[in-house]
């Protein structure tokens, strides 16, 4: 008897008014729950999850000419005279590669050898496929950001220069990147696309990333963000080629490793450059910077979905378990709770892997199932009180 009157209560108008206005009850609490960024830390623990088991052979395109241990050793302590720099630079370019981004900075002059200065701009000049790095520093504990150019010499023989920027989430951890950002205005590409830039000359395909919004005020004190995107780690550090400094320099790297590379230029030794939280695990901000490179000229970055395509989809997804509820087989509350939380997590899987977009499901699936064990505990409740009256009346009767 209950299975044929099912269907007439699932296309009760009463009923669907009932789930309407829970469901306005629902979009009306997502709504907070986005703004408040409550359930970032769940989102983020996905996020690390699903991307840890996701990662993909770099190949050999990217090259690190890594500061290690071993070049300290050979090299002496850091900072290094600049003309070992220069050298290092004609050596590269002597074996034959695309471009070098180095990611080191060279911004304060030698003025105990000036000679070394001059040297490692004039190679720079004559590689003429060399990017170089802008960073934004403070110069006082609560100063105003300043932004920390590569020597004049240096930047005019610059092929391109570019931002190390590391954009990092409220917990620390670096999972996407800013491809423009700038004192005042994003006019700096970061050094990862300078370098690209100077691979492959930009043209009329717009840059991927969640744009900054047109409208609100730019700060000309403050530090300007902008087409942010989500990188694909290809895995944790040393997922891309390594070869020492100092073993280039020797010319003990075969010229066929780096002919025709783009190379990279940073420290990994421990102390000595920054090292950047991600969910694959610490790497040096230099692996950071080839990701980037790697994400962006794959094509293989992932796009945020901004404040009102979250929404969106989110009050789509909260529909579904009312939707589901009362049909064959999710007669019961939790079934069609249940199907609509895993049908959330699923549609966040697909829009990451075939569409290189990233949902952040929490405050769906936290109403989902929070809204389900609160309808389950009412009617629990009403169970108990209707019982209840019932054996008062009962002993009314009965006395």
């Amino acid at each position: 008897m209950a299975d044929r009157d099912a269907t007439p209560r699932y296309l009760d108008p009463f009923a669907w008014l009932v789930r309407l206005a829970l469901w306005a009850l629902g979009t009306g609490l997502l709504a907070l729950l986005l703004a408040s960024g409550r359930t970032e830390p769940l989102d983020h623990a996905l996020y690390d999850l699903h991307m840890r088991h996701w990662g993909y052979d770099p190949g050999n395109e990217v090259v690190i000419v890594a500061i290690d241990p071993a070049s300290l050793a050979a090299l002496g302590r850091w900072p290094w005279p600049r003309a070992i720099h220069a050298r290092l630079i004609d050596r590269l370019g002597a074996d034959g590669v695309r471009g070098i981004g180095m990611d080191v900075a060279v911004s304060e002059p030698d003025l105990a050898q000036p000679q070394n200065d001059r040297a490692f701009a004039a190679a720079v000049a004559r590689n003429g496929h060399v990017a170089m790095p802008v960073f934004a520093e403070a110069p006082a504990l609560g100063g105003m950001l300043q932004e920390i150019l590569p020597l004049p010499a240096v930047a005019q023989g610059a092929a391109a220069l570019g931002q190390v920027d590391v954009a990092l989430d409220g917990d620390g951890v670096a999972r996407g990147a800013y491809l423009m950002a700038g004192l005042g205005n994003p006019y700096w590409p970061s050094l990862a696309l300078a370098l690209l830039r100077l691979d492959r000359p930009a043209g009329t395909t717009p840059l991927p990333g969640l744009r900054h919004n047109p409208l609100a005020a730019r700060s000309p004190y403050l530090w300007e963000r902008d087409h942010l995107v989500l990188l694909r780690y290809a895995g944790p550090a040393g997922s891309f080629g390594r070869v020492s400094y100092a073993d280039v320099l020797d010319g003990k790297v075969p010229a066929a490793l780096l002919r025709n590379k783009l190379v990279l230029i940073g420290a990994t030794a421990e102390g000595l450059g920054d090292i950047v939280r991600t969910p694959d695990g610490p790497m040096p901000g230099v692996e950071y910077q080839a990701n980037m490179l790697a994400s962006v000229r794959r094509g293989n970055s992932i796009l945020p979905l901004n404040l009102a395509a979250r929404f969106l989809l989110g009050s789509f997804m909260l529909m579904l378990p009312l939707l589901l509820y009362g049909l064959p087989g999710l007669r019961r509350m939790w079934r069609a709770a249940l199907a609509a939380a895993l049908a959330t997590l699923l549609l966040c899987v697909l829009l990451l892997r075939l569409a290189h977009a990233w949902w952040p499901p929490a405050a769906c699936l936290e109403l989902i199932l929070g809204g389900t064990a609160l309808g389950w505990l009412l009617a629990r409740l009403e169970t108990f009180a209707r019982r209840r009256s019932y054996r008062k009346r009962l002993l009314v009767h009965a006395g």
